[in-house]
C-alpha cells in the first residue's frame, strides 16, 4: 500500500472541484449507503464525547457533514480535523459547523496534530490508501493514549469492489481500447467540415463515421452480453451523442470541448477506480493492518476487525475500538 500517487491525488482534486459527494454516496437510497449510515449512526454518541477528532482521507468533510444529518453538528469547543492529500477548495467550507477544520493538500503520514493528540481517529475509506508504515509512525503522534479508532476500509470482494472492478474494466475498454472520445472528436470535425453538395456530403468522412459507430456498437454489445447497462458507459455514450448533435448549433469547437471535458473526467474516474481496487484489502491484508495498528495502541486488545454487511453482501471492513 502507498500514499496516493500524484496522478490519483490530482484525479481526486478534480473530482472535489465538481462535487461534494464521494464515490460512495453516504446519503444514497441503496443498501450499501444505508449500511454505512447505520454504522456511523451507531458511533455518534461515542464520537460526540470526544473533544478532538481527526478524520483521515476526509474529502470535503463528508463524515463531518453526515454527522449533521444524524443529529450532531460539530460545534466549538469540539474540533473535527479533516485531513486529506487532495486540494478540497474553499467556497463550500464557509457553511461548515464551527468545530470542523480542514487541512487539505497534506499527506497524513507527514502531518502532526495542530492542537496536540486527539481523542478519536475516524476514516471512511481513507486509511487503506495510506502507506501503512507511515501511518503506524504517525498514529501515536495524533491519537492520545486512550483514543478511539473508527475506520471503514475497502474490502476485496465486497459489493463496492465488484462494482468498481466492472466500471474500471468498462472505462479501460471505452477509453483505451476503443478510444471512443477520440472517435467522437474525429466525427465532430468531419461533420463540421462536410461539403454542402449532397453527393459529396454523403461520401465525406465515411471512414470516420464507420469507426465511431463500430466503437459504439461494441460498447452496446458489451452491455447486452452482461444483461444490464453500465452507468459509466451510459454517461460516456450519452455525453458524446449530445455533443455531436450540438455541432450545428455550437460549432465544432464547443462540441469538441464538451467531449474533451467528458474524456478527462472519465479518465480521472478510471484512475480513482484503479486506486480503489489496488487498496481493497482481503482477509489476510486486513489481519496485517489490524496487527500493525494494534501494536501502536496503549490498549491493543480493544481494537477489533469486523465486517459491515448489507442485503447484497459484504460492504466493507471495520477496524474499531468501539465497545
Amino acid at each position: 500500500m502507498s500514499t496516493r500517487s500524484a496522478d490519483t491525488v490530482q484525479a481526486w482534486t478534480g473530482h472535489w472541484a465538481q462535487t461534494l459527494t464521494g464515490s460512495i454516496d453516504l446519503n444514497g437510497a441503496d443498501p450499501v449507503a444505508h449500511a454505512l449510515r447505520r454504522h456511523w449512526a451507531n458511533r455518534v454518541s461515542q464520537l460526540r464525547a470526544c473533544g478532538q477528532i481527526v478524520d483521515v482521507g476526509s474529502g470535503p468533510a463528508i463524515l463531518a457533514r453526515l454527522m449533521g444529518s444524524l443529529g450532531w453538528a460539530v460545534e466549538h469547543p469540539n474540533t473535527w480535523w479533516c485531513v486529506d492529500q487532495a486540494d478540497l477548495g474553499q467556497g463550500w467550507q464557509q457553511s461548515l459547523p464551527t468545530g470542523v477544520r480542514v487541512l487539505d493538500g497534506l499527506p497524513f503520514e507527514q502531518s502532526r496534530p495542530p492542537s496536540g493528540p486527539v481523542d478519536a481517529m475516524v476514516s471512511n475509506f481513507g486509511l487503506e490508501y495510506l502507506d501503512r508504515a507511515g501511518l503506524v509512525h504517525a498514529l501515536p503522534h495524533w491519537l492520545g493514549p486512550h483514543g478511539h479508532l473508527e475506520a471503514v476500509l475497502h474490502a476485496r470482494g465486497s459489493v463496492i469492489d465488484k462494482v468498481s472492478a466492472e466500471h474500471a474494466a468498462d472505462l479501460r475498454v471505452a477509453l483505451h481500447e476503443l478510444e471512443l472520445p477520440q472517435r467522437g472528436l474525429d466525427l465532430v470535425q468531419a461533420l463540421a467540415t462536410a461539403p454542402t453538395d449532397p453527393v459529396h456530403r454523403m461520401m465525406h468522412g465515411v471512414e470516420v463515421r464507420d469507426a465511431y459507430n463500430a466503437a459504439v456498437d461494441q460498447l452496446k454489445q458489451r452491455m447486452e452480453a452482461r444483461g444490464r447497462p453500465s452507468a459509466v458507459l451510459m454517461d460516456l455514450l450519452g455525453g458524446i451523442t449530445h455533443a455531436i448533435r450540438q455541432v450545428r448549433s455550437t460549432g465544432a469547437e464547443g462540441a469538441s470541448q464538451a467531449i474533451s471535458r467528458l474524456g478527462r473526467s472519465l479518465e480521472a474516474e478510471w484512475a480513482r477506480l484503479q486506486q480503489m481496487q489496488a487498496c481493497a484489502l482481503d482477509e489476510r491484508q486486513l489481519s496485517e493492518w489490524h496487527c500493525a495498528l494494534q501494536g501502536t495502541m496503549a490498549q491493543p486488545q480493544r481494537l477489533k476487525a469486523q465486517r459491515i454487511d448489507c442485503a447484497l453482501g459484504l460492504v466493507a471492513w471495520n477496524l474499531s475500538t468501539a465497545a
